[in-house]
């Protein structure tokens, strides 16, 4: 297939999953602002903006949630018979999101200023999943490209649109606040790596090299304000740049041109940790300690082995608790993402990658599972969506351990029928858990009680 066809191949493979993504995204009422509860907050946020304050105006607090001791105890406010705004942060008399700031800035703010209506949040949802499924195919075929040329282009395809929808399913059905912060995030920082990976292996211009660093620099400290946790797989950069200063001399020169390229970190940075500080007089405070919602975080999460044992079990097997498929782990919904395994007990597949990218490999490797640290320890209790923040990370493994498994191999006939078979079987699961009922979703609405 020649370039240009393979190029149009790819852009309706990427348009196409993108639609069977976010056409369902506003079909829950709970979720398409019909019924809009606490998950318009971003909408507030940006009226808040443009009448030149931080706080979300809800009219007068209730006197009995100011006179709480705590009013971060559920049960506190419960026995005092407090009303309040749930799943909102509260501080100092004061209501706040404590959600990522960097979608109201991109799209809820622009979009209010020019139209003089609020963007309902499931579409913002739905643009940032476009902006990721774009993303990640973009990535994998760049990957392909440098790493694996003689891997199949369909099959490149293919586990592109299976891991993206693996990796968004949960905001196919619960667009709404939650899923735009993970979705943003993911956005945000699957062009990080697009454009990180496109200046240490696409170019050998070091001009380009670092412009192209730069964007990435600017994806990557923006993710920081959508979803931190998500924003944690910057720390592939590291590897990168390793590998970038093996081809180049290293001189003043070029430290100046990294600076200028991580730019965006220091300044965007500087306006998140300002934009904390003016709300909660402390710049790493992005309001999750002022939560009001089913349990008191104000102390932090107590972590013990028990608990962390649990976290673990939850989010990546879950195979005793689960009652319906939407409890499942990473893992057992999606065995697509266990090809890492596969790899790292193959020698010729390991030792392609050692010669290549283990740097790279063992950090990506480890990434999801940083993750998910910082997902069990920021919160008390364990959530299906929260698998969100590194379902992309553990497909993004998955792929680069089946380019270089398929590289190990003479003979992939049937090599290529089982990852087939993989990739299709993960599309019918997303397809399925998108019938599940949980959270208000579609399937809870039209499936009888």
């Amino acid at each position: 297939m020649k370039a240009g066809m393979q190029k149009l191949t790819a852009v309706i493979a990427a348009a196409l999953t993108i639609l069977i993504a976010v056409l369902p995204m506003g079909l829950a009422p709970a979720w398409n602002g019909e019924k809009p509860g606490h998950r318009n907050q971003y909408e507030v946020t940006a009226r808040a903006f443009l009448e030149g304050h931080l706080d979300l105006d809800y009219g007068e607090v209730d006197p009995k949630l100011l006179a709480l001791e705590n009013p971060y105890d559920p049960e506190a406010r419960k026995k005092a018979g407090a009303s309040y705004h749930w799943d909102h942060a509260f501080y100092n008399g004061k209501y706040y999101m404590y959600f990522g700031v960097v979608p109201v800035f991109l799209l809820f703010l622009p979009f209010r200023a020019v139209t003089g209506a609020d963007l309902t949040t499931f579409i913002a949802t739905a643009v940032f999943a476009a902006v990721f499924i774009a993303g990640l195919f973009a990535l994998f075929l760049l990957l392909r490209k440098r790493f694996f040329k003689d891997f199949s282009f369909g099959m490149t395809l293919g586990l592109a649109a299976a891991l993206s929808l693996a990796s968004v399913w949960y905001a196919s059905s619960a667009p709404a606040l939650y899923c735009t912060a993970i979705t943003s995030g993911l956005a945000m920082e699957i062009w990080s790596l697009f454009f990180f990976f496109k200046a240490v292996y696409a170019t050998e211009n070091e001009n380009k090299a670092i412009l192209y660093a730069g964007f990435g620099a600017l994806f990557g400290a923006l993710s920081f304000g959508c979803r931190p946790p998500v924003a944690l797989a910057n720390v592939l950069v590291l590897p990168m740049l390793v590998d970038f200063l093996r081809k180049r001399k290293f001189s003043l020169k070029l430290l100046g041109k990294f600076c200028l390229a991580a730019l965006p970190y220091f300044l965007i940075g500087g306006l998140l940790m300002y934009y904390n500080y003016a709300r909660f007089g402390n710049v790493l405070e992005f309001g999750q300690s002022y939560q009001l919602t089913i349990a008191d975080v104000s102390k932090g999460v107590k972590l013990t082995t028990s608990f962390i044992k649990k976290g673990l079990d939850y989010y990546l097997l879950n195979l005793k608790n689960a009652k319906s498929l939407v409890q499942f782990g990473a893992f057992v919904t999606f065995p697509i993402l266990l090809l890492p395994i596969a790899t790292l007990v193959n020698p010729r597949a390991m030792k392609l990658i050692w010669k290549e990218c283990f740097a790279i490999f063992l950090v990506l490797l480890v990434t999801p599972f940083l993750i998910l640290a910082v997902d069990i320890s920021g919160s008390p209790v364990f959530l299906p969506r929260y698998r969100m923040d590194f379902y992309w990370i553990f497909g993004l493994a998955a792929f680069v351990s089946a380019g270089f498994f398929g590289r190990s191999l003479k003979n992939r006939a049937v090599y290529y029928v089982v990852l087939g078979a993989l990739a299709v079987a993960c599309v019918c699961l997303a397809v399925a858990l998108f019938f599940c009922p949980y959270d208000a979703n579609y399937a809870s609405v039209i499936l009888p009680k």
